[in-house]
């Protein structure tokens, strides 16, 4: 086996999503404007993307399920997005899935500072 090369990237981290969280206050869109309707049930992952050498970590666990409490809107505003500590990742993606859907890319957050997202992607 030929050791790793002290000069290649090393692998970004696995974002952590045990933290993040919801705005209850903050939805996109009024229930009825698919797909965000009556009983969606919605579920949210995050990678790390390093835009320099085209690098993606793997997705971190699935955070939801999610719905509105008040059966009256959709589309999140997450908060505490995680960072990537290690200072490689120069973006995150937002993964979004819908239970019984395949999940979707739905946003780069270009930087690795932002830790809020509003997702008004329909």
């Amino acid at each position: 086996m030929t050791p790793p090369n002290a000069d290649s990237p090393r692998a970004l981290p696995v974002p952590s999503v045990a933290r993040m969280g919801y705005n209850p206050a903050n939805f996109a869109y009024h229930l009825g404007t698919d797909p965000w309707v009556s009983g969606y049930v919605v579920y949210y992952a995050i990678s790390f993307y390093d835009a320099t050498t085209h690098r993606e970590s793997a997705r971190s666990r699935w955070w939801g399920p999610k719905t509105d409490p008040k059966n009256l809107y959709g589309g999140f505003g997450l908060i505490r997005i995680p960072v990537d500590r290690t200072g490689q990742a120069t973006a995150r993606r937002i993964w979004r899935k819908f239970e019984g859907q395949p999940a979707r890319l739905i946003h780069e957050i270009p930087d690795n500072v932002t830790t809020t997202y509003q997702d008004d992607v329909l």
